[in-house]
């Protein structure tokens, strides 16, 4: 089974990640793996075969076309793995002319998604992402976690934070489908112990009304293990998002055994409480806030069948037993 995942991308975001662990994984399990993709990325796969090419310079480039042709034609790959839109409607194209089985991961929500209606197979990172979908040949494949010997640390002591403040961390890249500057908002009104970790980079607006708040800490973009560790020593992981395909802080939260809150994106609502679930609204989740920690130990406990699901869902070990299995099936016309 000789596969190749294509990457469109050259951001460093959760599409890329999902990508590397993905491919790194495969090898891991003997499976014959390359990956076509930004020049960026070349030194972050191990035992993958890696083709270099910048497909971010258009999908519709007719001499980036013919590269990518070129070097699938050559390769004779059974399956061709496209990583959301920009690699699949480029590999759409160039289906009619080569002979492997094209499937599509997608990752986000797109008004156009005529490339993964002529896909062979099409995973989605949630069901909801998928609603519209019309190509039957589809399912569901949550994104895994990478989780290596994440500890707490103390976070009172690391950022100079108030002894006793109640701390709630979000993550993300500051973007207006974040729903940040509504966070901010939250903060204002909140009384004194709740202390806010804001992990990220981004929209300068956004950093702007954050500092100068003696509630909100601004770490600036972290590295992955640095993030967890915050994530897994806070008291409460926000999540304010507008639209997600797959949230890799919500998941990452869960395992780390962290609760959250969190607005109805993604596939969020069938893992956790109704209860936890809030409108992008600064006071209703102010409101949210404060009832969780009121009845912090109660909240902690609903959360445990959660943090169990979360463990045996979202597993590196998980997507890529499900990705390999539905690699064989789609090659046997299954």
């Amino acid at each position: 089974m000789k596969i190749v995942q294509v990457l469109g991308g050259a951001e460093d975001g959760g599409l890329e990640k999902h990508t590397i662990e993905l491919s790194n994984a495969l090898a891991q399990n003997g499976i014959d793996v390359s990956v076509i993709a930004h020049k960026k990325f070349r030194n972050d796969f191990k035992g993958v075969r890696f083709f270099e090419l910048d497909l971010s310079r258009g999908r519709n480039n007719p001499f980036v076309l013919f590269q990518l042709y070129k070097i699938l034609k050559r390769e004779n790959f059974d399956i061709i793995h496209t990583q959301a839109n920009k690699a699949a409607n480029m590999v759409i194209k160039l289906k009619p002319f080569l002979n492997a089985k094209v499937i599509s991961t997608l990752h986000g929500y797109k008004k156009n998604i005529k490339s993964f209606e002529k896909s062979d197979f099409v995973i989605t990172v949630s069901d909801r992402i998928g609603e519209k979908l019309k190509n039957k040949n589809a399912e569901t494949i949550y994104n895994g976690v990478k989780l290596e010997n994440i500890k707490a640390v103390d976070l009172y002591e690391k950022f100079d934070i108030k002894k006793n403040s109640f701390i709630i961390c979000a993550i993300g890249r500051f973007v207006e489908e974040k729903g940040f500057d509504t966070l901010v908002e939250t903060m204002k009104l909140l009384k004194e112990k709740f202390h806010l970790i804001l992990v990220g980079d981004g929209d300068e607006k956004i950093k702007e009304s954050a500092r100068g708040r003696k509630n909100i800490t601004l770490t600036g973009y972290l590295d992955g293990s640095h993030t967890q560790e915050i994530l897994k020593s806070s008291n409460l992981c926000v999540i304010t998002s507008k639209r997600e395909g797959f949230s890799y802080v919500f998941a990452e939260s869960l395992v780390l055994q962290t609760p959250l809150i969190s607005t109805d994106v993604a596939d969020i609502k069938r893992f956790i409480p109704e209860k936890f679930i809030v409108k992008s609204d600064a006071k209703d989740i102010a409101d949210k806030i404060e009832s969780f920690y009121e009845n912090y130990r109660e909240n902690l406990a609903l959360y445990e069948s959660a943090f169990m699901v979360a463990r045996e869902n979202f597993s590196i070990k998980t997507m890529t037993n499900r990705v390999i299995n539905r690699y064989k099936r789609v090659l046997d016309g299954l």
